[in-house]
């Protein structure tokens, strides 16, 4: 089959948890990387520690963009799907992310035991029109399955994967051997190489379609990283000195990098016994005078909203970071959402006085500790860093990041806070507590308490104190919206429809609204970075579009605006309309926004 030279493309790996779709993922991933292709990657987790085999919940994998240009986002359909059988290829269809002139190869493995439920799926692509080609490992490489106790499907399902995106095979290969070099005996590592070549071998027999990406040559030195590490790096680099979390989907990787790496540099990881005690010691630890952060995610947030609103009332600094996930409770722990925008900002009772930092992409996830340590230390008050599933197990190839091994804050570069849009703040802040010592400071004894109290910190339930430290927290805000710059605008500075979102969105409004324009439609998108509180022009800006909506990965309908809507309209006085917002788990593709687009402009 001859080679289709192609700029961008996108396939996914399906096969049932715990066989090893997301290790070939990540073995693909390096060896693209070495080969110098661009490449996005989301992993497919289940939400059960161990789902039923051969069973809808049991979908596991990875979705793999590769391309000759820098991407931002997992982009829209796949050209080509590998399923290790047909239940889990029935249940990824229902997703509806698939190219309709795309390959579907389906391992028949399993048809024997299943005749019925193959010939339903199969004719259900039939009646889609789509193309299957049915496939059966060989003999030999079933032989060394089961030698090896059944598993090593997804080595041979990788060899196919290297002769259809037409890889070198020995940098395949020398990344399986990375991979599994320390954990499989010799003699286990030559049968798992034979599985590659006889999936290759297959591959190659099948007369598949192949396709070209062109590598880029790339100068200076680069890493391949993902969100999660990037943020727990950041923190290192951001001078923070105590991780104190508890473990919770997604964000738990954050822990388990930091407690490898943090001790190096000075610093503890306190895995605590819930939710509630490990911001309390984050807190704590913050109050002597250590740079501390917690992370969280899902139920995990409510749980800490007291303790958020005990450091707003006590003026004690302190960083959360939130890697967002489907909700509500305990809802989907390996899905992507952007829900917690409003119990971020608004979610503890009595006054809201707290800073909302979102990330979009990985260098977004190593700076944003940085900047979050400037504000909560500057203004002590609680700083929200929102990140969300998608961002957090998304890798990338990128430069480097300038260090900046921050001690003082006050030593921040401005490139750090230029990269949030961001001004410096001013040297002083009036506090409502006047006395701001910590513990062992000779004379500066003082109370630490989250009733209300006077300039001198005395408890104090007079109108006059209560009313001031209102007005003196709220101002702390104020400093950040005169701080605020213009935020990011993808297109004409006027319009007549602005595309609007926050976080994760970014790359598929940015590669939307390029898409849009090309077909000639009126359209500009603004990204925030700093989501709350909003910058003071921000009114000024959307008024110079015709119509302004929001792209979001939470619900809203006619009758319910989606977070970022609510707060935009609250905020701007604007009629700001979602244009997405979907709670499906999925992230938002390009595509759909410019068909959305298409719709309203019209």
């Amino acid at each position: 089959m001859a080679i289709e030279k192609r700029s961008v493309t996108r396939f996914e790996l399906l096969m049932d948890a715990g066989f090893g779709a997301q290790k070939s993922g990540d073995i693909l991933l390096s060896a693209f990387v070495a080969m110098g292709k661009y490449v996005y990657v989301e992993p497919m987790i289940p939400a059960e520690i161990s789902p039923l085999p051969r069973s809808k919940p049991a979908l596991s994998g990875v979705i793999i963009r590769l391309a000759d240009f820098d991407i931002t986002n997992i982009g829209n359909n796949s050209d080509l799907t590998i399923a290790a059988h047909e239940i889990i290829l029935s249940r990824r269809l229902d997703d509806g992310e698939y190219n309709p002139q795309g390959i579907f190869l389906l391992d028949t493995g399993d048809r024997e035991k299943n005749p019925e439920s193959y010939e339903a799926v199969l004719k259900r692509c039939a009646k889609d029109g789509l193309n299957v080609i049915t496939f059966d490992m060989d003999e030999a490489s079933k032989a060394i399955l089961q030698s090896i106790g059944g598993k090593g499907q997804n080595i041979f399902y990788l060899g196919m994967l290297s002769y259809i995106y037409n890889m070198d095979e020995d940098i395949v290969k020398n990344e399986i051997e990375k991979t599994f070099g320390k954990k499989l005996k010799p003699d286990v590592m030559e049968k798992n190489i034979g599985l590659y070549h006889n999936g290759y071998q297959l591959a190659k027999g099948l007369d598949l379609l192949r396709y070209q990406i062109d590598s880029t040559p790339r100068e200076g030195d680069k890493i391949l990283i993902d969100g999660n590490t990037a943020l727990s790096l950041g923190v290192i680099d951001a001078g923070f000195k105590l991780f104190s979390g508890y473990p919770i989907t997604p964000a738990s990787s954050v822990m388990h990098t930091l407690a490898r790496e943090l001790p190096a540099y000075g610093g503890h990881v306190h895995q605590a016994e819930d939710e509630i005690a490990a911001i309390g010691a984050a807190i704590g630890a913050y109050f002597g005078g250590t740079p501390s952060i917690t992370a969280t995610s899902g139920p995990g947030l409510s749980l800490k909203q007291e303790f958020i609103g005990f450091a707003q009332a006590a003026e004690i600094p302190i960083v959360i970071l939130d890697v967002q996930r489907g909700g509500p409770s305990t809802g989907m722990p390996t899905k992507t959402e952007q829900s917690d925008l409003l119990a971020a900002a608004f979610g503890s009772h009595g006054d809201h006085t707290k800073i909302v930092i979102s990330v979009a992409n990985v260098i977004d996830c190593f700076y944003a500790p940085h900047v979050a340590r400037y504000l909560t230390e500057k203004l002590r008050l609680p700083v929200f860093i929102m990140s969300d599933f998608q961002t957090a197990n998304s890798y990338k190839v990128i430069s480097k990041p300038r260090l900046v091994q921050l001690n003082n804050v006050n030593d921040i570069p401005d490139f750090v806070l230029e990269r949030f849009h961001l001004k410096r703040l001013p040297e002083n802040i009036e506090m409502v507590l006047t006395l701001q010592s910590i513990p062992g400071t000779p004379g500066g004894m003082r109370r630490v308490t989250g009733l209300t109290t006077d300039i001198q910190g005395h408890v104090s339930t007079f109108s006059k104190a209560s009313q001031r430290s209102h007005e003196v927290r709220n101002e702390k805000l104020h400093h950040v919206q005169r701080a605020l710059t213009a935020p990011e605008i993808f297109g004409a500075d006027t319009n007549d429809l602005l595309i609007v979102g926050w976080g994760s969105t970014r790359g598929a409004i940015e590669e939307a609204v390029g898409l849009a324009q090309k077909q000639g439609l009126k359209v500009s998108g603004l990204h925030l970075r700093i989501v709350y509180p909003l910058p003071l022009m921000l009114k000024e800006v959307l008024s110079r579009f015709k119509k302004v909506m929001s792209v979001e990965v939470a619900y809203g309908d006619a009758l319910k605006p989606s977070p970022l809507a609510l707060l935009l309209r609250s905020e701007a006085l604007v009629d700001i309309q979602p244009l997405m917002a979907q709670a499906t788990g999925r992230p938002v593709r390009p595509k759909v926004i410019v068909e959305r687009v298409k719709e309203v402009l019209k």
